[in-house]
């Protein structure tokens, strides 16, 4: 209910002959309530010209003073005018026929004409007309519940001419609460999601979108609404057009903190959407949008944000996802985030994994809370340029797998990127085959504890060079470098690896042989990897590898540590002479298919903590020759062989001159 009061405030000017003064009893409180109170008090004082003061064509002014006080939520409203269409001061002597009449523009005090009057309120000394009844001027807009005070000023210029008296007209101040809009507050999304899924058992909504009439039947519509709702929200299913409607007579609907799952997993496997339009809805309060859009095995060809407000976000995790096998894909539509305020966010795990969306715009994004981008944008089926650029990341801690499996994207540019805090970086570019182009010059490594994966995988990546990363608080290398088939030049220079435990697989190539002909490892502090399996295998095309700084005394596993490399370069040298393998009990395959013609050893190089005994760890070495003139042949292949060759006792190693 609005509450409204109007006092009639006489204001009067007072001509005087002498200096002979009077004042004006101001109005106690006016108050009305139901439901809310409203309480209105005026104080003025008229004013006093003196003889001297008319004689002179003085301009005065005198400020009114309204109190406004209401327990209304949205405030009050104050206003002004003459209590007619007229709005001369008039004479209270009848036989005195002059008027004081309101300037008809807005004028500065100093320009008044002789006999005129007008009000300001903000823009003193610019003065307005006198507002008629018809046409109110508004005092002031309070919009909160508490006393408020404020004032305007009337101001007036007197004129010789004038017949001394008392010239006066009622004018009206009015108080009036302000509107209190209706709202409706809708369930939780897991509650609310359950809700809309149970519309329609067959899974294959096309459409959810805002209805512009009620529900055909209110009886039978489903509330989603919270009980504490000024007016409810309903959703029904039209089964013609497939879609999910939604309707509320509410000023306001607001979407609730936890809004995670709110349109998730809406349609079975394989029945696509053509839209979800979450415009009307008020997400100003949601702080959880977990997997709010996200699907498994269907896509949303239409997903529209309208005016969405995430000022108060701060999760995001899985938010736009798409999970699980798509059999019979459609083209979708860009998603406009160009309203997505992620100044707030914390997490944005996951957001975008999976997403068939042909193009990303994150270019707004505001990083600077985020802590957790792990796997945002993996598995990116359609988007092959991705602009994040501009990310300024100060607090983000992990960003394991962020790129993995977008294997169209070409370049990135992570030049910007803030990573002094980011402890894994695992599986961090893992599958990008198509890329090309990388910077990340600026990558501060110093807190990262695992670079598994990070490049696996990276299919076009031709140089890479890591001689800026602080890898001291490293522990797993595995498979760091993996099948980068395209691998010319690495260098890893700078690189500290004295807590790394995990080599297994480091430069794994599962079927290419990369180009690479040269690798330097001698700044490598290995004192305590335990695993080194498969560590080089597939690098055929090697020339030197340089691992005279390996310290292998904590090693247990070297299965297929050199498999295939050499091959291309026959006849070459390995020198493994610093090898201490006293605890090594895995060997089958180390030595396999190998083509060099001289592998360095030292007594240090045993087998007899092997599981197997012997094990198979030369096959097909046919240029191999110890240094005694022991040449491979068949089916001398066993770790019987694993030694230096000397007389009497032959074996495939050479001591190192």
């Amino acid at each position: 209910m609005t509450g409204l009061i109007i006092t009639t405030l006489i204001f009067g000017a007072i001509i005087y002959i002498s200096s002979e003064k009077s004042t004006f009893a101001a109005p106690t409180w006016i108050t009305v309530g139901n439901p809310a109170t409203l309480q209105l008090q005026v104080l003025s004082q008229p004013l006093s010209f003196t003889g001297a003061e008319t004689q002179a064509s003085s301009f005065k002014s005198q400020y009114i003073t309204v109190y406004v006080n209401t327990t209304n939520p949205t405030g009050a409203t104050s206003s002004f005018s003459s209590v007619d269409e007229n709005t001369d001061l008039v004479s209270t002597d009848p036989s005195n026929t002059q008027r004081i009449t309101s300037i008809s523009s807005p004028t500065q005090d100093s320009l008044f004409p002789q006999a005129t009057w007008g009000y300001c309120i903000d823009t003193c000394p610019t003065y307005q007309p006198i507002p008629k009844h018809s046409a109110p001027a508004i005092l002031k807009n309070q919009p909160f519940n508490t006393i408020k005070s404020h004032s305007f000023s009337i101001g007036m210029k007197a004129s010789p001419n004038l017949t001394p008296g008392i010239y006066s007209k009622d004018i009206i101040i009015s108080a009036v609460t302000n509107y209190v809009p209706t709202t409706a507050y809708l369930l939780d999304g897991k509650s609310f999601n359950a809700k809309i899924k149970a519309l329609n058992t067959n899974a294959d909504t096309e459409v959810f979108r805002r209805s512009s009439t009620p529900p055909p039947n209110l009886a039978t519509a489903t509330v989603v609404s919270k009980a504490n709702s000024s007016k409810p929200a309903y959703v029904w299913y039209d089964s013609a057009s497939k879609t999910i409607f939604w309707w509320s007579e509410a000023d306001h609907i607001y979407a609730d903190n936890d809004s995670s799952e709110m349109f998730k997993n809406l349609n079975n496997s394989g029945n696509h959407m053509q839209l979800v339009d979450v415009s009307g809805i008020d997400m100003r309060f949601v702080g959880y949008m977990n997997y709010m859009f996200s699907s498994n095995g269907y896509l949303i060809k239409h997903i529209n944000l309208g005016d969405i407000n995430t000022r108060n976000a701060h999760k995001m995790n899985y938010m736009f996802s798409v999970m699980g096998t798509v059999s019979n894909p459609i083209a979708i539509d860009p998603i406009d985030l160009s309203k997505l305020n992620t100044g707030g966010v914390t997490e944005m795990l996951g957001m975008f994994r999976g997403s068939y969306v042909p193009t990303l715009d994150v270019s707004h994004f505001d990083m600077r809370s985020v802590e957790n981008i792990a796997q945002m944008f993996s598995d990116l089926k359609n988007v092959t340029t991705l602009d994040v650029s501009h990310f300024n990341t100060p607090r983000l801690n992990w960003m394991g797998a962020v790129f993995w499996n977008s294997d169209r994207i070409t370049s990135l540019d992570l030049s910007s990127w803030d990573t002094k805090s980011v402890t894994s970086m695992v599986y961090l570019f893992k599958g990008m085959s198509s890329l090309s182009s990388l910077n990340i010059s600026n990558f501060n490594t110093s807190n990262v504890t695992t670079m598994a994966n990070m490049f696996d995988g990276t299919k076009s990546l031709i140089n890479l060079d890591l001689s800026h990363f602080d890898t001291n608080k490293v522990e797993s290398m595995s498979s760091m470098f993996q099948d980068m088939e395209s691998l010319q030049t690495i260098n890893l220079s700078g690189f500290n690896t004295s807590n790394v435990k995990y080599m297994d697989r480091m430069f794994f190539m599962t079927t290419a042989n990369p180009p690479i002909t040269n690798l330097d490892l001698s700044s490598f502090n290995t004192s305590k990897v335990t695993t080194m399996e498969r560590m080089f295998v597939g690098l055929a095309n090697l020339q030197n590898l340089n691992v005279s700084s390996f310290d292998t005394r904590n090693v247990t596993n070297m299965e297929a540590m050199f498999y295939y490399t050499f091959v291309t370069h026959p006849n070459e040298v390995l020198d493994i002479s610093n090898f201490n393998t006293s605890r090594v009990d895995k060997m089958n395959g180390m030595f396999n298919y190998m083509k060099v013609r001289t592998i360095y050893a030292s007594p240090n190089f045993v087998t007899n903590s092997l599981f197997q005994q012997p094990s198979n760890i030369f096959m097909d070495n046919s240029n191999l020759t110890g240094g005694n003139g022991t040449t491979y042949a068949w089916p001398n292949y066993t770790s019987n062989f694993a030694h230096i060759d000397a007389p009497g006792n032959p074996g495939y190693f050479t001591r190192k001159p």
